[in-house]
């Protein structure tokens, strides 16, 4: 399977995959589409099962590049249908001495939505590290400032869109209804293609293998990361060994204030699923890695999922 998923990646991004788009009648494609989800339940767990998963937790360890560096750490995701979402990413700076970490937080939660950045030990030598990504920041230079209800309505959408496509990966349930995008065609097999339009306009993709009826990858459009690392551990005014120096703070808001002015590109993201096993009678993914524009991004092993766990009401609330 996971050769599949690598394939058809890569040919997707190359623009050489075979995909069949035979024209068929609306009603057809109808059927198509349905018979793929009905097919997709069943091996899920059964459309019953499926259903029944009103929430779920998912834990364990990461790898992700970032800025030119490998950061490691464990990664809490909490889903609740149909609107809450907390995603914890306890970050080890990747070579550093001393283990500096970097918590951050991100919490969707109905109407309202927060972001929260804390560093935990060790972040010497007066370390920053700034990230700005869909949706991050207060806009161009010489944009109105937005209001706080405006900010929170733009973290709320973003939210919103990455919420969507983990449902998209777990549970096939898409942003609206699925259409038919043809088929995929690589050397290991084959995939059925469904498609539907995100929040933002652009189009989300869903993979479903042919042999096991199991989501292989979800496909969408996002803004490239951002990400400037002012100095590291060593001391005040120094950067880590081998590491780029510590900068003034007169040349990091310089920085900033690029990063402000120039918006980021968009790139080409695909979520690969792999690595199925049962938990409480549903199929999820315990390997999820993800690519940016065909190179690896993220790796993600889920050593632990609860199905329908207690949540406390504070879970979703910022300290």
């Amino acid at each position: 399977m996971r050769a599949l998923v690598t394939t058809v990646a890569a040919l997707m991004l190359a623009s050489t995959i075979q995909v069949d788009r035979i024209s068929i009648l609306p009603l057809a494609a109808q059927d198509r589409v349905a018979g793929v989800l009905a097919d997709a339940m069943k091996a899920l767990g059964g459309a019953d099962k499926v259903a029944g998963l009103k929430g779920l937790t998912a834990e364990g360890p990461f790898r992700r590049s970032m800025g030119g560096r490998d950061m490691e750490g464990v990664m809490t995701l909490t889903v609740v249908r149909p609107d809450k979402m907390r995603r914890v990413e306890e970050i080890a700076m990747g070579g550093m001495v001393g283990g500096p970490m970097i918590e951050r937080t991100s919490v969707l939660a109905g109407t309202t939505a927060w972001d929260d950045t804390a560093n935990r030990g060790g972040m010497g030598g007066g370390m920053r590290m700034e990230i700005r990504g869909p949706g991050a920041g207060p806009g161009p230079a010489g944009a109105p400032r937005l209001t706080e209800e405006q900010l929170n309505e733009a973290r709320v959408r973003r939210a919103r869109v990455q919420l969507q496509r983990w449902m998209a990966a777990l549970v096939t349930a898409g942003p609206q209804a699925w259409t038919d995008a043809g088929i995929a065609e690589s050397p290991e097999g084959k995939a059925d293609i469904l498609e539907a339009k995100e929040e933002t306009g652009r189009v989300l993709r869903l993979f479903i293998d042919q042999a096991t009826h199991l989501p292989l990858m979800v496909q969408y459009q996002d803004p490239k990361p951002m990400v400037m690392i002012n100095g590291g551990p060593g001391g005040p005014g120094r950067g880590g060994p081998g590491g780029p120096p510590r900068m003034s703070p007169e040349e990091m808001q310089k920085r900033m204030e690029e990063m402000r002015k120039n918006p980021p590109a968009l790139g080409t993201y695909a979520m690969h699923l792999g690595d199925y096993k049962k938990v409480d009678g549903i199929m999820l993914p315990h390997k999820i890695d993800i690519s940016l524009d065909g190179q690896p991004n993220e790796e993600w092993t889920v050593e632990k999922y609860k199905v329908n766990p207690t949540i406390k009401a504070d879970t979703w609330e910022k300290k």
